[in-house]
């Protein structure tokens, strides 16, 4: 039994090898903004917040050429907060990304492998849906009224960027990841008759540095 487990390990091991696919754990920091499709809404979340990545990745390297393919999936924290300092607005965007990259490998020394990547992810948007903005009054009924972030169920974006790997190991890098749609809706909710209406809709995008440990 040892030996046909020796052999079905050191049979994947040659795989693996011949192969060129590497598995790691990668995690940093997300410097967010979220840019909303109405300028008449920018004071509630215009300025910028830190978030976080974290996750595993896998790398497949095709043999005898410089390019390859990298795969996550990550968990995913973005926000915002209001640029007008008399707001106390914060925003959260909670997700799962999954991110498929084509890369492109150079390598200036034998300790340093540089490359350039680019391609789509795909994200699902978890944790609190609907989140709070500020209270009011409408203009045209009087009714009490709450303005409100509801997060969309999913989103689609593009990340481009530049990164190494040191001595087979250690990954960095860094990216712009740019949102093709919306992240969530500011609506504005009656709480007398309960109707709400979609104010204006906010996309998520973000610079990404990312430190990661390939096995």
């Amino acid at each position: 039994m040892k030996r046909i487990l020796s052999i079905v390990a050191c049979t994947l091991l040659a795989i693996t090898a011949q192969a060129q696919l590497k598995y790691g754990i990668m995690g940093g920091l997300n410097i967010t903004q979220i840019h909303l499709a109405n300028d008449d809404y920018k004071d509630y979340m215009n300025r910028a917040r830190p978030g976080f990545v974290v996750g595993p990745t896998a790398i497949y390297s095709i043999p005898k050429t410089q390019f390859g393919v990298d795969a996550s999936a990550l968990f995913d924290l973005r926000g915002a907060r209001s640029r007008n300092e008399d707001l106390d607005t914060k925003v959260k965007v909670t997700s799962f990304q999954i991110p498929v990259n084509v890369r492109f490998s150079f390598a200036p020394s034998d300790m340093v492998d540089m490359f350039v990547f680019a391609g789509p992810q795909f994200g699902f948007n978890v944790g609190d849906k609907d989140q709070y903005i500020i209270s009011g009054t409408g203009k045209t009924t009087g009714h009490a009224m709450e303005r409100r972030w509801k997060l969309t169920n999913s989103t689609m974006s593009m990340n481009v960027g530049v990164g190494g790997i040191v001595m087979d190991h250690v990954l960095v890098r860094i990216s712009y990841n740019f949102a093709f749609n919306a992240a969530g809706e500011i609506h504005q909710v009656d709480l007398i008759d309960g109707t709400s209406k979609v104010l204006t809709s906010g996309k998520a995008h973000a610079c990404q540095v990312v430190l990661g440990y390939l096995f």
